[in-house]
This record gives structure tokens, C-alpha cells and sequence, in this order.
């Protein structure tokens, strides 16, 4: 005869005892990582980096999936009583407890770096992202700007304990040497494997690096074209990473950490939300997303970037300008919220 599965019968015990909800909010009150709805991280430990950059630490609970090197998770924090999710590159090795290095500029990132400490906690939806390593490469560059070298330092903090003599170059531009985020740590990684080779880039004593065919980046790696090159940094840093692999019959792997935007042609915009009956003002700057948030409405989204379609909505009238290209889309459809604005107004099914 078949054994009873105890916890099953455990389970459906408690929840007789506490319908209509789910036992696991009871057990919150003895393990903060406990969620009928969402998975919950408590943080561990942060660590500032630089002056304006924070690394939290943190523990995550049922629900979790381990990440590849390179993911990025949309991160939730309460906010004067208000749930806000941005995305966050994973900075910790694949493997361990995850991590995100948070750079300050914005509400959510200035509440991460100045208001979270061990203890607090963080709501958590599963690694995603493209921006992972070619187990096949033998030779790698990594060109990076910025807060671009957070995902980076995941692959790094994987690859370089795993094969110790891989050939990786990192080229790292920076404002200055204090702007370095995990320059130490780096700079101990090629200390401990050979076959890592960091090169600074201090645009205050340098100026902007030069993707030139005669340019600096050719001449820190002669041996670019022989290499698989990863980029990540601003959007318009990471075009020219692009073009330079281009012109040596190669393509690069990128991630943007922001969106350069063209000005809008059509100026202030608007968008009628037809199932709430809402119309929203949006400014030339601001994406359809921005503007929703900007007036206390949350709308789905995930990387922010035009790239996951965790946001795409449906338009049922007028036409949209994507902020990047200026390409105008006027045909009913699905459209991206977090890349577009109106051109001058559309209509969504929301």
C-alpha cells in the first residue's frame, strides 16, 4: 500500500485551518520569505562600491531560479506604500546567493542605495536575458562603460574560477579610478588568473575612448578581430561596440543600460486608455511607460529597453514614435510602452 505523502497532508490540514487564505502568510510572521503570491528576497549584507553605487546581497526564497552569468530580474521594493519593480543586473557568480550593484539616478535605485540595509525585503521575479557568455570562445573582450561592467563581473566571478588560463580581455571606461566599480576586485582576479587582462579607460586623463580603425580600442587589442566581443554600457557606447565588430566582419553581444533618445517630432503626446476611461498626457521625453508611472499607474513592463516585450499593450487607434529609431507605428497591433510615445496620439486597450 502506498505511504501518504506527509507534507500533503500537512498542507491541507493548515489550510483548512486558515481558508480562505493561503497558510504560507501565517508563515511569514515566524520566515519573512514566505509568499502565497510573490518570491521574496531578505538582504544580507551591502557593500558600497563608489560614492553613488551600492551592491546588496541577498537571500531568496520559494520560487527562486538560479541565474546564468550575465541575467538581469526585475526587482520589487515597497515605496510610501507603493510596489515598484525595476530591472537589475545580477552581479554575484553563478552558484551563489544573488546580488545587484545599484548605481543612484532615479527613485527606485536612490531608495536601494540609501534606504535598504540587511534585514529589508525585496519582491523578486526570475532571471532573464540573453546577455550570457559563448561557452565555446576562446579568446573574449569584454568593453564595458560605466555600471555596464554589473553583469560583466557575474560572468567574470564565473568564468575565470571555472578556466583559470581563459584569454579575456577587459576593456573598462570609467570617468576615474574611484569611478571603478569593482576595480580591486578586479585587479585581484588578474592577479589571481593569468589569463585575465584588464585595461582601464579614465576618460578625465583620456578622453572618450576612440573606436577608430586607428582608434584606442585597436591598439589596447591588437587581437580584437580574433576574439568574441561583449559590450555593455550606455546605449550610444554600445552602438559604437557594434559598429566596430561590424567593420571586422564580426557582431557583437550587447546589453544597454539606458536608451538614447531622439527629440520628438510631434511634441507633447497623449494616450487614451479606453478601458479606464483615461487619457494621459505624455511629455517629449517621456516613453507611453514613463508617463503612466509618472501619474501613480503601473503598467507591465520588464527591461525597460525595447527588448524582453514584457510591456507590449494593445493600440487600437493612432499611431506611436519609437523614442530610439523615430520610426512611426500606426497600424493596430501590440506595441512596446516602454520604447514608445504617442505621434501625436493613440489609443491603447487598457
Amino acid at each position: 500500500m502506498a505511504r501518504p505523502n506527509v507534507r500533503r497532508i500537512i498542507n491541507f490540514a493548515l489550510g483548512q485551518l486558515t481558508y480562505p487564505h493561503d497558510p504560507r502568510e501565517f508563515f511569514q510572521v515566524f520566515n519573512p520569505l514566505a509568499s502565497a503570491q510573490y518570491t521574496r528576497g531578505v538582504v544580507t549584507r551591502v557593500v558600497r562600491e563608489t560614492d553613488d553605487v551600492s551592491t546588496l546581497f541577498f537571500r531568496t526564497g520559494e520560487g527562486w531560479v538560479p541565474h546564468v552569468a550575465g541575467q538581469w530580474a526585475r526587482i520589487g521594493v515597497e515605496i510610501d506604500g507603493k510596489r515598484l519593480w525595476r530591472p537589475y543586473s545580477i552581479s554575484a557568480a553563478e552558484g551563489q546567493d544573488p546580488s545587484i550593484t545599484v548605481k543612484r539616478n532615479g527613485r527606485v535605485s536612490g531608495h536601494l542605495t540609501s534606504q535598504t540595509e540587511p534585514g529589508s525585503i525585496l519582491y523578486l521575479e526570475k532571471p532573464s536575458g540573453q546577455f550570457v557568455l559563448d561557452e565555446k570562445a576562446s579568446k573574449v573582450l569584454f568593453v564595458v562603460a560605466g555600471s555596464g561592467i554589473t553583469p560583466v563581473m557575474s560572468m567574470l566571478r564565473t568564468l575565470m574560477p571555472r578556466r583559470p588560463e581563459q584569454d579575456v580581455v577587459l576593456v573598462y571606461s570609467s570617468r576615474s579610478a574611484e569611478d571603478c566599480i569593482f576595480g580591486e576586485e578586479i585587479l585581484e582576479l588578474a592577479d589571481q588568473f593569468p589569463g585575465l587582462q584588464p585595461k582601464f579607460w579614465l576618460t578625465e586623463d583620456f578622453g572618450r575612448l576612440d573606436f577608430g580603425a586607428d582608434g584606442d580600442l585597436p591598439a589596447l587589442v591588437p587581437d580584437y578581430h580574433e576574439r568574441r566581443i561583449y559590450a555593455c554600457g550606455p546605449d550610444s557606447f554600445v552602438t559604437q561596440v557594434e559598429a566596430f565588430a561590424a567593420q571586422s566582419g564580426g557582431r557583437a553581444v550587447v546589453e544597454r543600460f539606458d536608451t538614447a533618445r531622439r527629440t520628438s517630432k510631434s511634441g507633447r503626446g497623449e494616450v487614451f486608455l479606453a478601458a479606464s476611461d483615461v487619457t494621459l498626457e505624455v511629455e517629449p521625453a517621456e516613453s507611453i511607460l514613463e508617463a503612466a508611472e509618472r501619474t501613480g499607474r503601473e503598467l507591465p513592463h520588464g527591461c525597460r529597453m525595447g527588448i524582453c516585450q514584457t510591456c507590449l499593450q494593445p493600440m487600437l487607434d493612432g499611431a506611436v514614435e519609437n523614442i530610439r529609431t523615430g520610426e512611426v507605428h500606426s497600424e493596430p497591433g501590440l506595441i512596446q510602452t516602454c520604447s514608445t510615445r504617442p505621434a501625436p496620439a493613440a489609443s491603447l486597450d487598457l
